[in-house]
């Protein structure tokens, strides 16, 4: 009974009565389920036939679930029949186990509900521990989070009373994964974190792979790609290692889903295949629901919206046959980006609108649920209350009419009597201990409902800086437009009209001087107007990150060549001593974009005659880019607010170039896209020196 069971959601996996044989391999499993068949064949005694049968089913637990099935339900005849309740109990959790693996939820809870009757009333707490655990399960796939997460809380009470590692670390699990449904991310970290601290020390690769994929699934859905990619490299490592076919189908789903999330497309193929494969085989129904929404996602990130539609479809349909629903809102809305894809606008708002109604029905569900368990509780304590008086009642008749026949037996009726009292006081002091208990726990859950409101106070601050930023963000544009990009065209159409109208008041040099100035106020415009649609499109979400291999120097010439001519204006002697064997992986537009800004801003601020080298250096898989001048410097006052556009850090150039301080903002949120750094070294009077890092590019 005392075997491993992980709740885990979406792309998550749970260790049930597959994970009853983990380290052993199928061979081994099926000589001993041949063994233990013979025996079954000779044995006599009623109650060890019983105990046979779920040694049978649990042993077949990583065989054959049906064959499982079958067995655990003859223990459960047998058991009825001799009045064996402990063995009646094991019978019932081991048909909850194998109906939960198959997607039978509603008929797993059942079973687990007696069990645990029959375990509570033999105060058995190892079992106990087992049926809470998973209980909590079954109710989280139905989407009640936190009825699953008071089950773990029972749980977990048991655990630490035992001292049961194993246990703690599954629980810890548990409570993570629900801290995911209920999107709280670092209570979840927490937990796993707990969870891997001993399961490190026993070693078992199913429950570290577990963990890992736990903790990867949730950084990917947080966008956490980097710090996820140590977990996928472990979860690899372990794989060959694992022989639990149910759990090793989830774990190619994660993997699946972090490949896809990188946006690497081949691998997260091979993996769904093999997914599907072991789902097919083993009538993992409620898994190869998961495999076609993996599909589906697969084929939307590589634009195949047609493909990506047929596997939402095909999961939709086999969730609705299981009668699983908790992921049709993500589904419905992630067809109706397919749709939207394809041009069928009307279908995607079709889409959208069965994604609402999923997500109420899922609500709705939720209130039901605990309605449900409510009126079920209310009827229970009612049978309970009518037993008991009952009970008292036909005490009452009995004692009356062994009074009338008998008065010899007035000591034995008294002895009785005081043995009932004592039991009524016990009962209450058992009663009054139960409720000091219930005390503690709502106190615990007080507790970390303050540290919850705790958190949920500091990300409405996080949420008003954002705030603060956006609003600065829109005076920063207002401002642009209202002086900085007014100002060029004051000079263009004030010489522009002094030319029309007095032209011949001025001479030749006069002109062309006139003529000049407008060039360089409309080449200062345009060059203004440039950044302000650049920055509009990034802040609205237009500009697409299409990472590939390029040359890092050959980018670089080809990025500053429009800027070189303003460079040799001013005698500025330019360097670069990039290697031609240096690749990158990055979008090419956004950092030709930051490479020109960075190389612009290096000749604005170099006084005539300087000079201006362009250098890199390989750092941990990294290259490090630096333009550096000879130019004028900057204060450190000046540096603090390069990348803030709430600061205002706008300088002339050494010739008066005009500017606005967008240009390195831009910069920033460009190399940030191409998973780089951005920073700066200065000092008034010796020069500048602007960094940036990005991914290089291996062909091992």
């Amino acid at each position: 009974m005392r075997k491993v069971l992980a709740l885990t959601f979406a792309f998550t996996c749970i260790n049930l009565l597959a994970g009853y044989a983990s380290t052993q391999n199928i061979k081994q499993e099926q000589i001993k389920v041949d063994s233990l068949k013979e025996l079954n064949k000779v044995e006599t005694d009623q109650f060890k036939l019983v105990d046979l049968s779920n040694e049978i089913a649990v042993t077949y637990g990583i065989i054959s679930i049906d064959s499982s099935l079958v067995y655990s339900k003859k223990g459960i005849e047998l058991a009825k029949n001799i009045n064996y309740t402990h063995g009646l109990g094991v019978s019932h959790s081991y048909v909850a186990r194998a109906n939960a693996q198959i997607g039978e939820m509603k008929v797993a809870l059942e079973h687990y509900d007696n069990a645990l009757e029959i375990f509570l009333s033999e105060a058995d707490s190892l079992n106990i521990l087992d049926i809470y655990r998973g209980m909590s399960y079954v109710v989280s796939y139905s989407g009640n989070q936190l009825a699953s997460l008071d089950y773990n809380r029972k749980a977990l009470d048991i655990a630490e009373k035992l001292n049961d590692s194993l246990s703690l670390s599954i629980i810890y699990n548990n409570i993570a994964t629900i801290y995911i449904g209920l999107d709280n991310y670092q209570p979840a970290i927490h937990y796993f974190e707990k969870t891997l601290e001993i399961e490190k020390k026993s070693q078992n690769p199913q429950d570290m792979a577990i963990t890992y994929s736990n903790m990867g699934i949730l950084k990917v859905k947080h966008k956490k790609f980097k710090e996820a990619s140590a977990d996928y490299h472990k979860i690899t490592e372990l794989l060959p290692k694992i022989k639990n076919n149910y759990t090793v189908a989830y774990l190619y789903i994660s993997l699946a889903a972090y490949y896809t999330g990188i946006n690497e497309f081949e691998l997260p193929k091979q993996y769904l295949s093999k997914a599907n494969e072991i789902c097919i085989k083993n009538n993992y129904q409620h898994i190869l629901a998961r495999v076609y929404r993996q599909y589906g996602e697969l084929f939307l990130k590589e634009k195949k919206y047609k493909k990506s539609i047929q596997y939402y479809d095909k999961g939709i349909e086999l969730s609705e046959t299981i009668g699983i629903s908790e992921e049709f809102p993500r589904i419905y809305k992630m067809k109706a980006e397919a749709y939207a894809q394809l041009g069928e606008y009307s279908k995607a708002y079709k889409s959208l609108q069965k994604s609402n109604v999923a997500l109420n029905s899922l609500e709705s569900k939720k209130v039901a649920t605990f309605l449900d368990e409510f009126e079920a509780q209310k009827a229970k304590e009612e049978l309970n209350q009518q037993k008991l008086e009952l009970a008292l009642k036909e005490q009452q008749a009995e004692n009356a009419t062994i009074k009338i026949n008998n008065r010899y037996h007035i000591a034995i009726i008294t002895i009785v009597l005081l043995i009932l009292l004592i039991s009524i006081v016990t009962r209450f002091y058992l009663k009054s201990r139960q409720n000091n208990q219930k005390l503690r726990y709502q106190h615990k859950l007080i507790n970390e409902q303050k540290v919850l409101l705790e958190e949920n106070i500091q990300k409405l601050e996080l949420s008003e800086s954002t705030l603060q930023k956006l609003n600065a963000t829109k005076d920063k544009f207002f401002s642009i437009i209202a002086h900085d990009l007014k100002s060029p065209f004051s000079a263009i159409l004030g010489f522009n009209e002094e030319l029309a109208l007095n032209y011949s008041d001025y001479d030749d040099k006069e002109r062309k001087m006139m003529i000049r100035v407008v060039g360089e106020a409309a080449k200062s415009t345009f060059s203004l107007l440039e950044n302000l649609l650049t920055w509009s499109r990034s802040q609205s979400g237009f500009i697409e990150i299409n990472k590939e291999v390029h040359s890092l120097k050959k980018l670089v010439e080809e990025s500053i060549s429009a800027y070189v001519g303003a460079a040799e204006i001013k005698n500025i002697h330019v360097n670069n001593s990039i290697a031609d064997d240096i690749n990158i992986l990055a979008d090419k537009e956004t950092m030709k974009i930051v490479i020109s800004n960075l190389f612009n801003n290096a000749v604005k601020f170099s006084n005539a005659g300087g000079e201006i080298n362009l250098a890199c250096k390989l750092n941990n898989g990294n290259v490090e880019v630096c333009t550096q001048d000879t130019g004028i410097g900057m204060s450190k006052q000046i540096m603090d607010g390069l990348f803030q556009i709430e600061k205002n850090v706008q300088r002339e150039g050494t010739a008066e170039e005009q500017g606005t301080g967008l240009g390195l903002i831009l910069c920033q949120e460009f190399v940030n896209k191409n998973n780089g750094e951005i920073w700066v070294k200065s000092e008034v009077g010796v020069g500048s020196e602007l960094y940036f890092s990005l991914p290089l590019y291996t062909t091992n």
